[in-house]
């Protein structure tokens, strides 16, 4: 009994050991996905990121858009004016386009709202569906599909950005049918 309970347990280490393993060498090639994305993200919205180098944040957020894909329960949020405004949150597994998708639909709504690139952000939470988001004018929630904020959902873009979302139009096909601007 006790050399079964040994080599239950020392097969239940290893199991967790390897899978430790395999989570710190995704993260360590999503370093480099992180990057190509923070200089896309600069380069569309024409300022720095300014994301946290010491990895340590209040919540959990991941890297990139691969590494969310990897797990369960993750949400993309994009917000404006520092947190002031979610835009729009849709959980991971939905989410059919790429990273640089991501950023010009950020970019195309920040415009509407906004309009302050240094202050819009992309990001990749461990968020279930049926979690807020935290943020001003009412934060935002994680719903099983696309949550969009009101302002920006009665202006009638949602289907647009559902199109990018899902992959089946670019942003620069879509944008037309985008409002000037929601704010004053």
């Amino acid at each position: 009994m006790s050399s079964e309970r040994s080599r239950l347990i020392l097969t239940l280490a290893v199991v967790v050991g390897l899978g430790a393993l395999v989570f710190l060498f995704r993260r360590r090639r999503n370093r480099r996905e992180q990057a190509e994305l923070d200089e896309s993200l600069s380069r569309t919205l024409g300022t720095d990121t300014g994301r946290d180098t010491t990895g340590i944040d209040a919540f959990v957020t991941l890297r990139t858009l691969e590494e969310a894909r990897t797990m369960d329960h993750t949400a993309v949020v994009l917000q404006g004016g520092s947190g002031a405004q979610i835009y729009l949150t849709v959980p991971v597994k939905y989410v059919s386009c790429d990273g640089d998708s991501l950023v010009a639909l950020l970019a195309s709504l920040d415009a509407i709202e906004w309009n302050d690139p240094a202050q819009a952000s992309l990001s990749f939470e461990l968020a279930p569906i049926g979690s807020g988001i935290y943020g001003g004018m009412g934060g935002g929630s994680v719903i099983d599909g696309i949550w969009m904020h009101p302002r920006l959902s009665d202006s009638g873009i949602l289907p647009l950005a559902a199109d990018v979302i899902y992959g089946r139009r670019r942003v620069s096909d879509v944008r037309s049918g985008f409002p000037r601007s929601a704010r004053g």
